[in-house]
């Protein structure tokens, strides 16, 4: 096997396993609507403790003071919905984004697990990366 095949390979393997955001880690929480842009954002400046994501123009898309709303908007736009749900209580948007930080965080562990027991000599940085880039994934 080589870096190529291991990418592919887990690819794949996060593909069919990957919970999808936020819908699968909504259950026990009150929910609302919340509109998204449908199109691609980044994080942009953070000033007087105000957070805002911008789309690809830089034009502002949300600010708020609550970072973790800002990691579940960014999350849940891996996709590029019209919309998601989202929990009506800010402490429960927190859970939902450290239940998804630590899905993805495992995910991690395990492709560093394999990659030393079958290609010790590897870049592991190089190959995380190309494999959460391939699945428009970020962990912020």
């Amino acid at each position: 096997m080589n870096d190529k095949d291991f990418i592919t390979k887990w690819i794949q393997k996060v593909e069919s396993k990957l919970k999808k955001f936020p819908d699968e880690f909504l259950a026990n929480f009150e929910t609302e609507n919340f509109q998204m842009p449908g199109k691609t954002v980044s994080l942009g400046s953070e000033l007087f403790g105000q957070f805002e994501i911008v789309d690809l123009n830089g034009n502002p898309i949300v600010q708020t003071d609550d970072y973790n709303f800002i990691k579940f908007i960014l999350y849940a736009n891996r996709l590029k919905p019209q919309t998601i749900l989202k929990p009506k209580n800010p402490s429960d948007i927190k859970l939902v984004v450290k239940d998804y930080e630590f899905l993805l965080d495992s995910i991690v562990k395990e492709i560093k697990a394999e990659l030393n027991k079958v290609l010790p000599n590897s870049d592991f940085l190089r190959i995380s990366n190309q494999i959460f880039n391939a699945l428009n994934l970020q962990r912020y």
